[in-house]
């Protein structure tokens, strides 16, 4: 019974930190976009309003909060 539930737990954890993975590759490309458009914004003079809707739209895509 002790295996039984030391493999539910490994289990649980394996699916914890997939989640996590997942979350961390989400972020890490809503963040690498972000910043390659914000460069462009740049060069191009995008006005900040419509920059900042483009930032908070490529965060909702990836279901990522865009806190900084």
């Amino acid at each position: 019974m002790t295996y039984l539930s030391n493999g539910f737990i490994l289990e649980s954890l394996k699916l914890k930190m997939n989640k996590t993975d997942d979350f961390d590759s989400r972020l890490s490309m809503a963040r690498g976009l972000s910043s390659q458009l914000g460069m462009f914004a740049e060069e191009n003079d995008i006005p900040k309003d419509l920059w900042d809707l483009l930032e908070a739209t490529i965060y909702d895509f990836y279901k990522v909060s865009c806190d900084k």
